[in-house]
Parts: structure tokens; C-alpha cells; sequence
């Protein structure tokens, strides 16, 4: 089966103040887009499209890097719109999962479990969706009686009634390959906002006869999207505390998981100690029951095995 994804990152993120485009903030060390990426490829999915629009001169050398595909959205006119730019470059796959350029800590095993739950419910579209403390701002996700999908309404365009629902759409979704040409020349754009949205897909899929699935993820905080500089810190203390968390659980020794910096290209061995205030990035590797003094900066090279590295010494920054 070819599983291929659609990665929405054409907006301008004006709230992010900044020149550089949003998707390219990094969170750890690397920019948000690369996250959404690596995610998918590494729940299987073979080929990768990027939607770009605003700073795509920054973001096209990332692309080409990586080597993904991309596809230009000269107008914002919704995310309907957006994959619609990328439909030619994957008309050939089985599935089809659309992604953001600006939800940088979803995790492979959530894009993994969207892709199976469509896939063994034979949905034409499955959507993930979760319950965030805060719905403001969201898309409403409404059941029918039989749990599927009735239909998805955007906040602004919600009823009072209708925002009382605190299940909301996370705007990630997977569809049948077959079938999405079809879905997105079924979605108009009669809203407040005279856009094309892709949670007008639901309706269209219905009208199919077919069915779209709600995927339910508890973790809301993976699928949090990025628009300011303070949820991008956030996203950065998160991720931070997954890659640290993951370190402690394979027999590293770190004191003060709070204080320390350790990027997830970094490779640590059993039993090595690392003290407090440390950045580790790179490609480091720190060689098992090592010890790095506290407040060392270590950046791509390697830690022998039983090596001992005094406090605030500096390897491999120039």
C-alpha cells in the first residue's frame, strides 16, 4: 500500500513576530515542518508534499535536503485549497494523511493509529480528534448516533449550542486515495470566511455514502498547533521532557531533568551520568557509565565509554 502525506505549512504565522516563516521554528533543534515529516515516515508513509506559500525561498532548501516533494499555494484559500495543491503529486496513493506544518509533537504511533483505524473500518476519511482543556478556537466535531462523524462546524460558524461540544477536530487527517479527488472538488466555500475548509469533507463523504471515522487521541498536547512565540517554548519544554523521560527509562543517569538541554539526534549509552545544566546536541553520542560534569556543552562528537568530562568544559562547539 502507498501511504502518502500532505503537509499544510503555506501561512505567514504573523503572530509568531518574526521574518522567518513559522514552520521553520524549531522546537529542540529542529524546525517544526522537519518534525510533522520525520512523524510520518516514520509511521510508514513514503512520500512527503509540503504545501508552502509565504517564505518559500527559506523552506524549499529544507525540502530539497530532505528530499521532499512540495507544492506552491500562491492564495490562502483554505486548507481544502491547500491540498487540493497537492492532489497531482499524490493521485497514485492508497491513502492520502494530511498533516501540519505547525504541530510539531505529534507522535508516529497517533499518525500510525489514524492510518489503521481507517484502514480496518474501511472509512473513506478518518479524522483525529481530541479533548483540549480549552475548545476556544476550534472546529466542533459532532457524532451521530452510531459514533460516526456527522459533521465538523467551525467555531465562528457554530451555534451556540453547537460550541458546547468540547470534541474537536485537530485538522490531521487520512483518506482513502480513491476517493479524495472527488472529496475536494465536493467542498465549497459558502462560510463566513469564503474559504474551502477540508472539515467540509465529512459532508461530502457522507453524501458518498461512505463512512468518516472519529480517531480519538487523549493526548491533546501532541496535536497542540503553534501560532505565537509562547507555544512554541511549550511545544520546546515538551519535547524536551519526552526525549529526557525516554533517556531515564534506558538506564541514564540525569539528577535534574529540568535543567538540562539534550536534543533527540543525541546518543546516550546505559548508565552514563549527565549532570546539570548541560546542553548535549548533535549527532553526540556519550559512551555508557561516561560522565559529563555539570554545566558542559558537548555538540556532535563522541564520549568515550567510562570517560569522564569535567564541569563546563566545551567539546565540539568552535
Amino acid at each position: 500500500m502507498i501511504t502518502a502525506a500532505v503537509i499544510l505549512a503555506a501561512g505567514m504565522g504573523k503572530r509568531m513576530k518574526s521574518d522567518l516563516p513559522k514552520v521553520l521554528h524549531p522546537v529542540l533543534a529542529l524546525p517544526m515542518v522537519e518534525r510533522a515529516a520525520r512523524a510520518a515516515e516514520a509511521a510508514g508513509v513514503t512520500g512527503i508534499t509540503v504545501v508552502i506559500g509565504h517564505g518559500r525561498d527559506k523552506l524549499i532548501p529544507l525540502l530539497e535536503k530532505n528530499g521532499w516533494n512540495w507544492a506552491i499555494q500562491e492564495e490562502q484559500l483554505g486548507t481544502a485549497h491547500a491540498v487540493s495543491c497537492a492532489l497531482s503529486q499524490v493521485e497514485n496513493a492508497d491513502e492520502v494523511v494530511v498533516l501540519m506544518g505547525d504541530v510539531p509533537l505529534l507522535r508516529e504511533e497517533t499518525v500510525d493509529e489514524l492510518l489503521r483505524a481507517r484502514r480496518d473500518n474501511k472509512a473513506a476519511l478518518a479524522v483525529l480528534t481530541t479533548t483540549p482543556p480549552d475548545v476556544t478556537g476550534y472546529g466542533r466535531v459532532l457524532m451521530d448516533r452510531d459514533g460516526r462523524i456527522d459533521r465538523i462546524v467551525e467555531e465562528k460558524d457554530a451555534t451556540s449550542e453547537e460550541r458546547e461540544c468540547r470534541i474537536i477536530n485537530t485538522g490531521i487527517m487520512a483518506f482513502d486515495g480513491s476517493v479524495l479527488a472527488e472529496v475536494l472538488s465536493g467542498i465549497g466555500n459558502t462560510n463566513a470566511q469564503n474559504e474551502f475548509y477540508l472539515t467540509d469533507a465529512v459532508a461530502v463523504v457522507g453524501k458518498m455514502g461512505r463512512k468518516a471515522l472519529s480517531v480519538f487521541t487523549p493526548y491533546w498536547q501532541e496535536v497542540a498547533g503553534v501560532n505565537n512565540p509562547v507555544q512554541l517554548a511549550r511545544c520546546t519544554s515538551e519535547m524536551k521532557k519526552r526525549v529526557v523521560e525516554s533517556h531515564l527509562l534506558h538506564g541514564v543517569i540525569i539528577p535534574d531533568p529540568d535543567s538540562v538541554w539534550i536534543e533527540d539526534s543525541v546518543i546516550i549509552g546505559r548508565g552514563a551520568v549527565i549532570g546539570r545544566n548541560c546542553r548535549l546536541s548533535g549527532d553526540a553520542i556519550i559512551g555508557t557509565e561516561a560522565v559529563i560534569g555539570d554545566g558542559s556543552i558537548i555538540d556532535g562528537v563522541v564520549i568515550e565509554p567510562g570517560q569522564t568530562v569535567e564541569e563546563y568544559s566545551v567539546f565540539g562547539v568552535e
